[in-house]
This record gives C-alpha cells, structure tokens and sequence, in this order.
C-alpha cells in the first residue's frame, strides 16, 4: 500500500527534499497559525464567493477558482512568502537557478456534489517540451479546510514523478504507465500545506459532503536571467 509521508512544520528541510525526490509529495502538518489562516478566509471569503464554477470536468463544473490573491489579500502575501516553503522552494530550485519567482496563487474552492477529476500531472501544462532534468516549479497545496475522504481529499500516486520520458510522449502513454502504481489521499488538517514534485500524477476527488474543500494552491517557478 502506498504510504504518504508527514512532516512536523518544523521538520529538517533536507529531510523533506529527500522524501519529496524520492516520492514526489509529502505533508507539512500545522504550518499555517491559526491567526493567519483566519485572516486568509475573512480576506478572501468575498472573492470566493463571487467566484463562478468552471466549465468544463478539469476546471470543475462545482469548483471555484479564485486568482491574483497577492493583489487581493494582505495575508496572503504573508503566506506567499511563508518562510517555510519558500526556503524549500528555493533549495528545490537551486540546481537550475540562484533566484525563485511566485508563478501562480489560486484558492480552489470544491463545493459539495463536485466529481472526481480528471488524473494529472501539472509540469502537462509547459508543453512536454521541457528537458527532463530541469525542475521549472515547486509547487504547494495550502488546506483551508480539513482534507478528508469525504470531502474528496487529493490523490496523489507516490513515485509516479519518475516515469519521464526524454522525447515527448504519446499521447495518453505515460498516464497509462501509473495505472499500476498505488495511490493515496492527502488527509490533513487545515493549515497544512502539501509540497509536491509537478511532475507526479494526482486528481481532485468528488466532494460527498455538504460543505466545501477549500485550498490555496501557490507555486514557485525558476527565475529567468536578464
């Protein structure tokens, strides 16, 4: 069975890279105070709001999706620049760059009745065209609710990172490389953050509840030279 690996917020860094490199995610429990997260939801509670679902299964036909949360929020900025992860970001990143950019912040707002998503991998959305051994992200996965099996927790397949091809792959192909490995769910408590690799494979799951699952997705990308 396959095992997702949970760290205290004040874990070794280079104890979560090595996790993070060999599985491809891990779990930092209780990174988030409970003022800040606070702070966060009142802040962005109305952007949320009046946020419309997406259109189409990938997006979310029950899923909101909130963006610019730095222009909007005070303490986001706060938990953008959350000493935590972006000192892994940057330990992450260093093997291609000496310098990080914020690359995305969105809150993801799964409302009850939202179905599985489609299975993924986030580095799809730089085109294949990527050499293999560059790591253009860190990415991270902020939980502003409780993540259960009810609400429709994130799967994750551990491992699946490492299936890389260096020519771009048909089309499908290395979706149907993971079927075989075992996957789990990101169970944590609110103000808990997943790191994860972009390349490994992973889906939003149907929401059964009568509340929303809602997180801040923040990623962190290489920094060009000028």
């Amino acid at each position: 069975m396959a095992a997702l690996v949970y760290f205290d917020a004040d874990a070794d860094n280079e104890e979560i890279l090595e996790v993070l490199r060999e599985d491809g995610a891990c779990v930092l429990v209780d990174v988030m105070d409970e003022n800040l997260k606070s702070r966060v939801n009142d802040e962005l509670q109305p952007f949320i709001e009046a946020t419309p679902h997406g259109r189409d299964d990938f997006t979310g036909r029950l899923t909101g999706r909130t963006g610019a949360l730095v222009a909007r929020s005070e303490a986001s900025r706060e938990l953008v620049m959350h000493s935590t992860v972006t000192d892994l970001a940057r330990q992450f990143l260093e093997p291609y760059t000496d310098k990080i950019q914020l690359h995305l912040t969105q809150i993801i707002n799964i409302q009850p009745g939202q179905g599985v998503q489609p299975r993924h991998r986030d580095r799809l959305a730089w085109g294949g065209y990527l050499p293999s051994d560059i790591e253009p992200q860190f990415n991270t996965m902020w939980a502003l609710t409780d993540f259960t099996e009810e609400n429709g927790a994130t799967e994750v397949w551990p491992g699946s990172h490492l299936t890389v091809d260096e020519r771009k792959p048909e089309r499908g192909e290395l979706e149907n490389r993971v079927v075989n490995l075992p996957s789990i769910r990101t169970l944590m408590p609110a103000g808990s953050v997943v790191v994860r690799d972009l390349r490994c494979w992973h889906r939003g799951m149907a929401n059964h509840t009568t509340i929303q699952r809602v997180m801040i997705a923040q990623v962190y990308s290489l920094k060009p030279s000028l």
